[in-house]
């Protein structure tokens, strides 16, 4: 089809492409997943390249199509879809890349879609269900371990001071203790639920005040007996050093 006409409908392509991976995660999808993500990459690649020797009728299009398509990614960057969060984050990235700038310039005009989810403002972590959770902690991970950070946690706000120590519960209290929660009583497997809690505390790691606990918590699933725990803290100790 004609660049413009791809241009001016990419946001919904984007939408229904979204919807695919959502619908279908979990399921017998015969591929369709896969082949979602990859024409996602192809299109946003395609249409997000620059533009050289073309009208000012295009550039505009262009400009509108990728700032729709941004603000719909920045928005899934906490969905409590695994899939749809993780293809939304890796699309920012593929964005960034391919517009020659960082993912937070890039989100920078988007930022308050996520201002009261980073760190959560108006709810309690455990008011969520599960789901929901780990998309807000796994989000927090990516915004506050940009180069450079899109938010930054401030323990002298009161929210971000409750989200911390929220998280800190999560990776240090015993899972008989979390399961008589009422969010995790249905709840067969907390690893999940502790993985997305460590990357989000050890993320924190330049708060100066609290680097010594979050070094304790993290050496503590690395020599505690869960393989899946152990292989996270030692990446987040990997990125702590590294930093």
């Amino acid at each position: 089809m004609a660049f413009k006409w791809v241009l001016e409908h990419q946001y919904i392509f984007l939408k229904a492409l979204l919807f695919v991976i959502m619908d279908l995660s979990g399921e017998v999808s015969s591929g369709a997943t896969e082949m979602a993500k990859s024409n996602l990459e192809k299109m946003i690649s395609l249409c997000a390249a620059p533009l050289r020797d073309v009208s000012q009728e295009l550039i505009t299009a262009q400009k509108k199509s990728l700032y729709d398509v941004t603000h719909e990614l920045v928005r899934q960057v906490t969905s409590p879809n695994s899939m749809v969060r993780e293809q939304a984050i890796h699309l920012l990235q593929v964005l960034a890349r391919v517009t020659d700038q960082t993912p937070t310039a890039l989100m920078e005009p988007h930022k308050e879609l996520l201002a009261d989810m980073i760190p959560p403002k108006k709810h309690l972590l455990r008011h969520q269900p599960v789901n929901a959770q780990i998309g807000l902690m796994d989000g927090n991970t990516f915004c506050t371990t940009l180069t450079p950070r899109l938010f930054t946690i401030d323990l002298n706000i009161v929210e971000h001071k409750v989200f911390f120590h929220e998280l800190l519960s999560l990776c240090e209290v015993d899972d008989t203790v979390l399961l008589k929660l009422p969010c995790y009583k249905s709840i067969t497997n907390l690893t999940s639920l502790r993985k997305s809690a460590l990357q989000a505390l050890a993320a924190c790691h330049y708060i100066t005040q609290c680097r010594d606990k979050i070094l304790n918590v993290v050496f503590k699933s690395l020599g505690g007996n869960n393989a899946e725990l152990q292989e996270t803290a030692f990446n987040c100790m990997k990125k702590i050093l590294a930093s």
